[in-house]
Formats: structure tokens, sequence, C-alpha cells
């Protein structure tokens, strides 16, 4: 099936997925005697076709291929990457065997490679790239009629998945599918208008959400969807959130109360709809029965034009006029930032971020064009530096085309560019660029002839460049057109015919939007602010949309001699030179100048590991006491980070960020604390149970337990419990953290309590994990249970005290 033979099928009749096939496996004893549920493709393939008929007898249009985690990172935890082309040839082609009988499509189905993206992990955007592309290679060669990216929690990896996926195969349908938490974000903060940012930039085929929440919460979240995207949209929520009862897993739904929510998800425009963990052949009969070939409802969309970062979306047709766009992340003419780029620092990068965002900055501009420097590389570290302290959008600024591409990668969200020219060179190697990532463009009407001097010939540049546009896919709701800023102290003519064409632009091109760098107005002129701000009222009453400009100057001034000199009204400038030569700026209130402590501080809250070094040594050479420092410092600008955490203005990628900059502080002030034989906080042995293979949470609970100053063993996953119990024993631990995230392995957390207590191991217990409850802690007997990382830094604290 191809995207236009998918997309006439969906414009038709509603698709019925399948439900859920790990907890079906479960049920049935099936994943005994394998270490992965995809070695069932290979070893036990009886089990794994009986789940596949079971759904297709139930009515599934759309049955996925049992391929979930067939990707070379999480089978080679197996052992099994060298046989991914068997487990994935075998789970299709069983699959394919069942669907003939009713003609039901098959699905290649793929997720998370089991960890972050960097900086939130150590995987970089490449490795995931290709990891992903041989798994879609795999499943194309295979013959599947479509592809599933479902499951997934972090935005960059999603993007990761789908450009892999387009580059094997750009005829193949895909459809997104994003995992959110009932006030619908993700885990790293991305909100669903930021998913469909992404996904509709990308042109994937369908998008939707399933697992995490029953269908009541995620009803609301297809709701809100449906409203802002025209896209297909899947909807398979769990039956409800998973329960332990009498040491089995329950989940509280029933399939009537699923059905009246799925039903209600058809009713907003949802028009393909299954079921997530939990969910049974009986759910999908009953969603069979009563939406299986129904026509789809038309929806009512809201009209927009996205941008956006890993947790926020903006709709720029709803922004106030003018759209503003930071220009201070550039080095050029600064030598201090120039200084810190070239050893790879960007401390003044991220505050000067950081200070445009509070200061109004609607999307940030990142030029990184320092002479001699690999500026693929450093706009790329600069992109993953900025977007996970500001929340705003990002213009990537370059005229290099590897440097764009590279940018445009490693962006976790959906980007504009800037900028290309009406150079065809340019916009040939440019625009394709745009058209890939989905990124909105910034064109400036000038060519291979130079700066035209009259609004005619920059609207016929700009038609060029309609046409290269067109020519490349790029949509004209996607660019910007720069009618040029030139100086009005030496081409004082020129501001009407930028302003003419600003007004003939909006008539001419009514989808595009009109941009200036407004800076450029004032040079060489007293007072440039002035002229700067007197200008930016007159373009923006001519028509103008966005301005590239700081937004930490004055732009409420509107100045009558300003205006007579940008109309031509005073020549030679002599009248406004008169005014404000002789005045001088007005004295700016200076920003308090901050203590080694302050700062050292507020870079923790931040995250900023690049001033850490030097701030713990001025700190030490001050005050040699570097208990302090843990103690005063340290958790209590962890304790600021954790609040933030809770009330959600940090996301999970804050609280890394700052507890690698805790742990980098932590490891230099170490060595001196253990001279003084004085313990920090106390030792904690971590461990994901036995029979669980998930550790992302884990990872992150011994970050941020080592942040707040604990010596922290982490024996990895799938521990049995006599080793975990031993290494407690052998090291004297003060806790033992166990986590899990299936309720399956939740029991052997018993295991490990009973154990410690038979072998009279002191060590407190602290268990946490998706499935596990404070209920359960307390009824299997552990000291304590948390809910997320920073949670489980204040129970080890208290633990340790009792």
């Amino acid at each position: 099936m191809n995207k236009l033979e998918f997309k006439n099928l969906i414009n038709k009749k509603v698709l019925i997925l399948d439900g859920a096939t790990g907890t079906e496996l479960q049920k049935y004893n099936f994943l005994e005697g394998v270490s992965t549920p995809e070695e069932l493709n290979i070893k036990f393939p009886e089990r794994i076709r009986k789940i596949y008929a079971s759904y297709i007898d139930a009515g599934s249009d759309v049955i996925l291929a049992n391929t979930f985690g067939a990707n070379k990172l999480k089978l080679a935890q197996h052992n099994l990457d060298t046989k991914i082309e068997d487990i994935i040839y075998a789970g299709v082609n069983i699959a394919k065997k069942e669907a003939a009988r009713t003609g039901a499509f098959v699905a290649g189905d793929i997720s998370s490679l089991g960890g972050y993206l960097y900086p939130l992990g150590n995987i970089s955007f490449e490795t995931a790239y290709e990891t992903f592309k041989q798994q879609a290679k795999i499943l194309t060669d295979a013959k599947v009629d479509l592809i599933i990216i479902e499951t997934m929690t972090e935005i960059k990896e999603l993007k990761a998945a789908v450009l892999a996926v387009k580059e094997i195969c750009a005829d193949i349908p895909v459809i997104t599918q994003m995992t959110f938490t009932g006030e619908g974000v993700s885990v790293t903060g991305t909100d669903v208008l930021s998913f469909i940012a992404m996904a509709e930039s990308l042109e994937v085929d369908g998008l939707g959400m399933n697992c995490s929440v029953g269908p009541k919460d995620l009803l609301t979240l297809a709701k809100f969807t449906a409203e802002n995207t025209n896209l297909p949209i899947s909807f398979k929520p769990n039956a409800g959130m998973p329960q332990f009862i009498n040491r089995k897993t329950v989940f509280p739904g029933t399939p009537e109360e699923f059905l009246n929510y799925s039903l209600q998800a058809y009713n907003c425009g949802v028009n393909m709809l299954g079921g997530c963990c939990g969910t049974t052949p009986e759910y999908i009969k009953l969603l069979s029965e009563n939406l299986k070939n129904k026509n789809p409802i038309k929806r009512n969309v809201v009209k927009h034009h996205l941008l956006s970062s890993r947790t926020k979306a903006i709709d720029l047709n709803l922004l106030k006029k003018p759209i503003r766009i930071g220009e201070r992340i550039n080095p050029t003419g600064r030598k201090i930032l120039q200084a810190e780029l070239s050893q790879n620092v960007f401390g003044l990068v991220k505050s000067e971020a950081r200070k445009q965002v509070q200061n109004g900055a609607d999307i940030l501009d990142v030029n990184m064009g320092l002479p001699g420097a690999d500026e693929a590389k450093l706009i790329t570290n600069a992109v993953n530096e900025i977007q996970e302290i500001v929340n705003v959008p990002l213009s990537l600024d370059s005229s290099f085309a590897d440097a764009l591409e590279a940018a445009c990668r490693n962006c976790a969200g959906k980007p504009l560019i800037n900028s290309v020219n009406g150079e065809t060179e340019k916009l040939e190697k440019i625009l394709p660029i745009a058209k890939k990532y989905g990124a909105s463009i910034i064109v400036l009407t000038v060519d291979e002839k130079g700066i035209p001097k009259t609004c005619e010939e920059r609207l016929k540049i700009a038609e060029k460049i309609l046409f290269y546009a067109d020519k490349f896919g790029v949509k004209r709701n996607e660019i910007f057109f720069d009618y040029l800023t030139l100086s009005v102290s030496s081409s004082a003519g020129q501001v009407e015919e930028t302003l003419n064409a600003i007004k003939q632009s909006k008539q001419k091109y009514p989808e595009c939007k009109t941009i200036l760098g407004v800076s450029n107005i004032s040079f060489g002129l007293p007072s440039r602010q002035t002229i700067n701000s007197t200008f930016l009222k007159m373009a923006v009453s001519a028509g103008l949309d966005a301005a590239i400009c700081n937004p930490n100057a004055d732009w409420t001034i509107d100045d009558e001699y300003a205006r007579d000199l940008l109309n031509g009204k005073d020549e030679n400038a002599k009248k406004y030179i008169e005014k404000y030569s002789g005045v001088t700026k007005k004295p700016v209130a200076e920003n308090k100048i901050l203590s080694p402590k302050e700062r050292f501080f507020n870079a923790i809250i931040n995250g900023d590991k690049d001033y850490i070094k030097p701030l713990v040594e001025e700190i030490l050479k001050e005050d040699n006491n570097p208990l302090m420092i843990s103690n005063d410092l340290i958790l209590k600008a962890l304790n600021i980070v954790g609040e933030k955490f809770n009330s959600k203005e940090y996301f999970l990628p804050q609280v890394i960020m700052s507890a690698e900059a805790s742990q980098l502080a932590f490891s230099y002030i170490k060595p001196l604390l253990k001279k003084e034989k004085k313990s920090v906080a106390g030792k904690v042995v971590m461990a994901t149970v036995q029979g669980d293979v998930h550790d992302i949470g884990k990872n992150i609970v011994c970050a941020v337990l080592e942040s707040f100053g604990f010596e922290v063993v982490d024996l990895g996953k799938n521990v049995d419990k006599e080793t975990i119990v031993a290494k407690a024993k052998e090291i004297g631990a003060d806790i033992i953290g166990l986590s899990a995230l299936m309720t399956t392995t939740m029991v052997e957390m018993e295991n490990v309590i009973n154990l410690k207590k038979a072998l009279n191991i002191n060590a407190k217990i602290m268990v946490g994990g998706a499935p596990v409850t404070k209920e359960f802690a307390q009824s299997i007997g552990a000291d304590g249970y948390s809910k997320d990382a920073i949670d489980a830094a204040k129970l080890a604290s208290e633990l340790v005290k009792r």
C-alpha cells in the first residue's frame, strides 16, 4: 500500500486496529523461554501466530507485526542483534499469513531504542537514525503495508525514526504515536500541539496516541488533536491504568467502558481505533461490531502556522505582531562570546537565550558564524544546549547547507531556517533542506546581481523564490520574505522601497509572511534604538509580521524626528543628528553583581555545567568548606529544581541537566569531603529487578541521587535478589533502591525484601517504577515509595535519618 492508496482508504472508512500484544502474551505465559517478546518470532512462532489470529478474528483491519523492540540496540541486550533480519522477517511473514484470511493490513512496528538521545541520554541522533533506518529497511523489504511508530515519549527520537523511514521508502504510509500523561504531556515535556507541529512538518500520514492512560483521559487528548490537525488520527488507549491486586496485574477498565469512549473519539473525527495494554480481542470485537467500515466524521480544524520546541508550540497566526525573533545569539563583533565558543563553551549563549526569552522573544535566532570554526558542529552543539533550557522555537541561522541540515536534525521541534536568498545555487541547496525537515524559512530578496534598489525588483526576486519553492515542494505559507533593511543614513530612499514591498507582498502573496532585521536601519547614527523602534512601528503598519531584533531593548519609542528622517523629510539626517548627537544614553540600571556562591547556585538550577569547575574553585578559595557547598548550595538548589518539576515548570530534560551539573560539582568536592571523613548523604544500591529489562527511569534516579551527594552503586537491570542483597551487605548500604516497569516483575521486589530480612541486612528499601504504587510498596514491606527521581532523592534523604 502506498501513501495515495492509504489516503484514499482512510478518507472512505474507519480502520480498526489491533489490541495489546504484551499483556496478551503474559496472560497465556507465552513469554516463558524467551528473553524478549520479539524472540518468539523465531523460537515459538505458534505463540505469536495465535495472538495475531485472535485480533484478525475479532475484526482488526490492521495488525502490528511483533517487531516493537526489534532494533539493533535493544536486541543486543539479549545477544540477538545478529538475528535481527530473521526476527523481523519471521514476525512479518507470520502476521501476513493470518492477515491474508480477511485482507487485513500488516504494519511494521517501531518503538523506542530504550534510552534517551543526547543531551538527555547517551544515544546520538545519528546512532538513533541509523538504528531505525536498519529496522525500517528490513521491514520494507519484508513488504509490510505501512509502518507505525508507537509508544514514543521523546520527540527527538520520534524525529529520527520518521526521517529514517522516509529515507528508506518515501512512499510507505507512516503513522506516528506518542505516549502522554493524563495532563497531556510526555515525560520529557512535549505537549500534544508540539507533537502535531512535528508530525505535520515531517509529513507523516497519520498521528495519534497510545498506551500510558485509559480511554477517558486519552479521549480528552484525542478531542484536542482532532481540532488541530487534518491528519488521520489513531486512538489506542490502555484498558485503564494497571493495578496490582492479589499479586496479579489487573486492568480496571471494561470492554463496554472502552467502547463508550472509543465511540466518542470516533464522533470527534478519530478514524483509526484500537487498544493498548490490557485490551483483548473482546475489546476489538466490540469496536469492529460498532465502527468497522463506517465513514469518518468530518472535522472543523483550526488553521495554524506552527513552530515548536520540545515543550512548546506557537501559532504564528495568533501571535501579536511583530513576532519577535531574538538576535543576540551571534558571535559577530563579540570577543568574549567568540572566545567561549572557540572552546566549545556555551555559558554566555545560554545566558543570552534565557534573558531574551524573559524579555519577550517568541523565537531565538541561533547564529554560530565563527571564522575558522566547524560551523556545522558548533551550531549543532548550540542547538542541543539551548533547546533544553528555554521553551521557544529556534531560528537556525547559517548560509551553509551542511550546518543548517545538522542543526535541523538535532532540533527537537519544528524550526525556522534563516536564511536563503534569490541566488539559484543557494535556493537549490537550502530549499530541499527546508522541505525535508518541514522547516519554515526566511528568504532575502537579493540575488546574484546584489541588492535591488526598487520595490519592483525585490518582488521580482520573490517571484523567482516562489517558483523554486513550488519546485521543491516548500509550502508558500512556510515562507517569510525579507525585503531588506538598509541604513537610512546612507540609503534614505530605500525605507520607502522596503515598506512598499511589504505592502505589495501582503497583497500578492497573502499566504507568505514578511520579516525584517530591524537594527540595520540606524547604522551610523546616534540614539540608534530611537530609530529602530520608530521604524519597526512603521513597518508593522505596512504589514510586517516578524522582526529580528534585540528583545532586551526598548521598543515602545515612537519619535517624530525619527519618523521625519525615515519618511525622507530630514535631508542628511540634519535635524535628527542635531536633536540626538549630544544626547547621552540614559544610564542603564546595572544588573546586580552576583557572588560566586549565587552564580554557582543558579548554575545548578539552570543546569549550566560550563561554569561549575571555576565557580567551585572560586568558592573554595573564599571559604574552604566543601560540606557547605554540598548542603547549602547543591542540595538547596536541587530542592528548587524539585519544586519546579512538581509545578510543571521543569520537565525531565531540565531535571537531568541540573542533576548532571550537580554531579559534576560533587565530583570536585568529593575528594575533599573524604579527606574530612565526612559522609555527605549515604550509600545506595540501585537495581531493576530480575525479569525486567527497563532502566531509563532507574538511571535518572541514580543521577539525581548522586547529585544529592549519595554514593550510588548501580547494578543495572534484570538483577537477581541474591546479587542485590550481597552488594548491599558488601558496601554497608544505607538504602536498596528497586525499580520495575512491568506489573509482572513487581513481585520480585518482595523477594528482595524477604531475602534482606532473612539475612538481617539493615538497609532500608525504597521502590518505584511506572506500575508501582504507594499501596503496593506498603503491602510488600518496603520502607518507602517514590513517584519520580526528585521524590526518590527526598525519600532517600529521609530514610537515612530513620
